[in-house]
């Protein structure tokens, strides 16, 4: 594996000086972390999933404590607290980090499934059926063997076309645990947040002000901003934005689509604005972005909610 000390890669991970097994920018990978002592108190600004191998681990995610043991997985969203972590002696633990970049680019279609489970929550573990962690070993085998190849010029490409495989396997687990243990109270007001982020998912022209939302959600857009700060701590503008990026990201990856064609896809009043638009947010012309060839690995993630 390629490996080396780190403290910082292109705005996304702090790493606090452990041993990173493998990065590319998007994707980072820490096999068989013991001393998490190292890494708190930290604030990624990556999704995280820890996934515990061995022994147990309490640690505080903003402010609430969470119990991980052997076969867990840990999903933690960008830019929370993680600290004062409690590992056992026999504790062992891999730790996956990817960009908000990548998960959208990977996780398109199922990408609702991650936001509701991974924002709404701040933090959610899911204990891994047999059958599951049978998977999730077979997935982390290949990656080994594909990142222990580095000559190999498409690594990156495969590394994350098997983390996508992995991604969407999870996603079917975080979906089927969804809503579970919860009072309905709770769960009602979840469900209405889970429908804005629906709205948004299946609407073609997403970049609307947040009160169309509400509107249709039957709503106030006070009670949609608040629902949208208790499951996630965005503003429902930021979740727009978000989404707009996301399908902006898609369309400027597909050479069949013109520049002005996307504009008019997407609801803006001429290529003009749309151009305004893409460089506010992602600090490139949409032709600069498309040449560039990728999902933004070298933006500052922290930009597109802005």
């Amino acid at each position: 594996m390629a490996n080396g000390k780190k403290t910082h890669h292109s705005g996304y991970v702090e790493f606090n000086g452990l041993t990173v097994d493998y990065i590319d920018g998007d994707v980072a990978i820490f096999d068989n972390v013991r001393d998490l002592s190292k890494l708190y108190p930290l604030k990624p600004m990556t999704n995280l999933l820890a996934v515990c191998s061995k022994g147990t681990l309490v640690l505080t995610v903003n402010g609430r404590d969470s119990h991980i043991a052997e076969s867990d997985i840990l999903f933690c969203p960008p830019n929370v607290r993680i600290d004062n972590c409690v590992v056992s002696n026999d504790f062992e633990c891999k730790i996956l980090c990817l960009s908000d970049h990548i998960i959208q680019g990977l996780l398109r279609d199922k990408i609702n499934i991650w936001n509701k489970a991974v924002y709404v929550n701040q933090t959610n573990i899911i204990h891994m059926s047999q059958h599951c962690k049978e998977d999730f070993g077979l997935y982390y085998a290949l990656v080994r063997s594909k990142i222990a190849r580095p000559e190999r010029g498409s690594s990156r490409e495969l590394v994350q076309t098997i983390v996508r495989a992995l991604l969407i396997e999870l996603c079917d687990v975080l979906k089927s645990d969804e809503g579970q243990n919860e009072e309905p109270r709770i769960l009602q007001s979840r469900q209405l947040f889970n429908r804005f982020l629906n709205l948004l998912s299946n609407s073609e022209v997403k970049r609307r002000p947040a009160f169309y939302y509400a509107e249709q959600l039957n709503i106030s857009p006070k009670y949609l901003t608040m629902l949208c700060q208790q499951y996630s701590d965005k503003s429902a503008s930021e979740w727009i934005v978000r989404y707009t990026l996301d399908d902006i990201r898609y369309y400027l990856a597909d050479l069949d689509y013109s520049i002005k064609e996307i504009a008019v896809k997407l609801g803006f009043a001429n290529a003009s604005h749309f151009g305004s638009y893409v460089r506010k947010h992602l600090g490139l012309s949409p032709t600069e972005y498309r040449e560039q060839g990728s999902w933004g690995q070298a933006l500052d993630s922290g930009a597109e909610e802005k």
